[in-house]
């Protein structure tokens, strides 16, 4: 097998969010329930898909994390539908980041899945650093339009104008773009405009898939349907169907970002996947 590059994957820990139910999964009543009010279902889950790779050719990080100041930098409107729930200073990525004996400084890429407020929230640590910031042009574009359209969303002003900065920001514009050798980003869309799935393969010959905010829960790869997060439908079953063929290979493991088990199936840096 050729060797990538790839020895050790890093999963970074970013605290916990929490959300309804119905922005992941949909549970829609039935006639059975007309007039009967439903009680609302949250979850919690971890704010990950924050990944490092530690690749021969430079270090590449998947996803920042949300603000640690999220509560006073996110809308409230955000905040009060998404809030963080866990977040001390052990999930700041400085701190991740030690765990394994680096510093932001020593990035070489920060890869976004998507620019929303729990993947983008800690890029500022990285702006002036000459850190290169890679997402798909569709997403940057995206994000800023809803900002002047003044429907932030998920969005978060303070967190896009820290992704200014020249020769640091580096979209992508093409369906498919290999970073490095074994890093592989595919724009799936689905969620937002610009999601993009990352694949990962080691040296190891394991590919481990980031999901990003595609897939926020494991069940939607199963019902082939997401709840309120949804974008494109048509991107998102293609994008299942794409995934579900992936599986069949051997080797190859999905990272699904806000997994509720995730850190039951995955371990925590300072442990790695290889």
């Amino acid at each position: 097998m050729m060797s990538t590059g790839i020895k050790r994957i890093y999963l970074l820990d970013y605290g916990v969010l929490s959300g309804e139910m119905g922005w992941f999964i949909p549970d829609p009543s039935v006639i059975g329930e007309r007039g009967v009010s439903k009680p609302a279902t949250w979850v919690d889950i971890p704010v990950t898909g924050g990944a490092l790779v530690e690749h021969k050719d430079g270090l590449i990080l998947i996803d920042t994390g949300s603000h640690p100041e999220a509560q006073r930098v996110w809308p409230k409107s955000s905040w009060d539908v998404f809030p963080m729930t866990k977040f001390t200073d052990e999930n700041r990525l400085e701190n991740q980041l030690k765990l394994i004996g680096l510093k932001p400084s020593d990035i070489h890429f920060v890869v976004f899945t998507h620019l929303h407020l729990d993947h983008t929230g800690q890029a500022y640590l990285l702006k002036d650093t000459g850190t290169m910031f890679v997402m798909h042009e569709k997403e940057l574009k995206h994000a800023l339009y809803m900002i002047w359209l003044g429907k932030t969303g998920a969005y978060v002003p303070v967190d896009i104008d820290n992704l200014r900065g020249g020769a640091n920001l580096n979209p992508v514009s093409t369906d498919y773009f290999e970073l490095l050798p074994g890093v592989e980003l595919y724009l799936v869309g689905g969620h937002t405009p610009g999601s993009m799935l990352i694949k990962v393969t080691t040296d190891a010959g394991n590919t481990y898939v980031f999901t990003g905010d595609f897939l926020h829960l494991p069940r939607e790869l199963e019902v082939e349907n997401k709840g309120w997060l949804l974008g494109n439908a048509e991107e998102f079953l293609r994008g299942i169907k794409m995934l579900k063929l992936w599986l069949r290979r051997p080797n190859v493991k999905l990272v699904i970002s806000h997994d509720p088990e995730l850190w039951n199936k995955y371990p925590r840096a300072p442990k790695y996947l290889e």
